[in-house]
């Protein structure tokens, strides 16, 4: 203990230390791949050097090792960039569009942006999101109390009755959740398309993004990005991936393959942190 303090340990126990106390960073990392990967292709040589002149397959199992660990190695590496070029890509986007992080919804529960908005769940009894880590251990649990406002969960017919008085009240949230439910069929209802196109212009009008992104599902037909475009300015990642993808193939906008790319990298890093 005393060595470690006053500094008189040997240089090998020195760099223990250091190492101890210093977590390496995603960069450190990087290169410490590279020069071991460079050091394992400076003993392939050598293997390949010592071997007879007309030697042949079956490869050496001492080289086949080698090669494997190369590879190995250089797969870790090349993860780890493509893992600082999707950060970097995310962090650019957001600080070109900071409006985002205001208009998306913070889960109450994590407190983080629900960016994942397909894997969100409303809750019926009060009408609040929650992002979709957080509401799979609720489910899971079989919880019958709310988290947020501390009411009984309401059965299946209680909110379908619940959405319908909230949709006629002019709740975004509910007008969209029943359109959805008219779309499906489900709840006991019918399917009407019409009805739930309705509802989801109503909630788009509204500003409400997963109402603007069925809208522009409804409109595929139509080649028209303009509610993609509305919901993805609000944090709707699924619509910014839609976006990615048009502009990928050109359609309803000018073929673009650093922006499609861009998009679709932005959309898929932004999902995954809700889950």
């Amino acid at each position: 203990m005393m060595e470690r303090l006053q500094g008189t340990g040997s240089k090998d126990e020195d760099e223990k230390v250091k190492d101890e106390d210093q977590e390496e960073t995603v960069d450190e990392k990087i290169e410490r791949l590279r020069m071991e990967i460079h050091y394992l292709f400076v003993q392939v040589r050598e293997k390949l050097t010592n071997l007879p002149p007309i030697t042949k397959p079956p490869v050496p199992a001492p080289l086949l090792e080698l090669r494997r660990a190369i590879k190995e190695k250089d797969m870790e590496r090349e993860l780890l960039l493509e893992e600082q070029r999707a950060s970097k890509v995310v962090e650019e986007y957001l600080q070109e569009n900071p409006a985002i992080l205001e208009k998306v919804d913070d889960c109450p529960i994590c407190l983080e942006p629900i960016f994942d908005v397909d894997a969100a769940v409303t809750f019926y009894c009060c009408g609040k999101p929650t992002c979709g880590s957080c509401a799979e251990p609720l489910s899971a649990a079989g919880n019958d109390i709310c988290p947020l406002c501390r009411e009984e969960f309401p059965s299946d017919g209680e909110s379908l009755s619940i959405l319908r008085r909230k949709a006629a009240a002019g709740k975004a949230w509910a007008q969209c959740n029943l359109g959805r439910t008219f779309l499906h069929g489900s709840s006991g209802l019918e399917v009407d398309e019409q009805k739930a196109e309705s509802l989801f212009r109503n909630a788009a009008d509204q500003g409400y993004s997963q109402a603007q992104f069925l809208l522009g599902i409804i409109e595929l037909d139509r080649n028209n990005t303009d509610h993609f475009e509305a919901a993805a300015s609000q944090g709707h990642m699924s619509a910014l991936g839609r976006l990615g993808i048009y502009y990928f193939i050109g359609l309803g906008v000018a073929k673009d393959d650093m922006k499609a790319v861009r998009l679709l990298t932005v959309s898929s890093e932004l999902q995954t942190t809700d889950r």
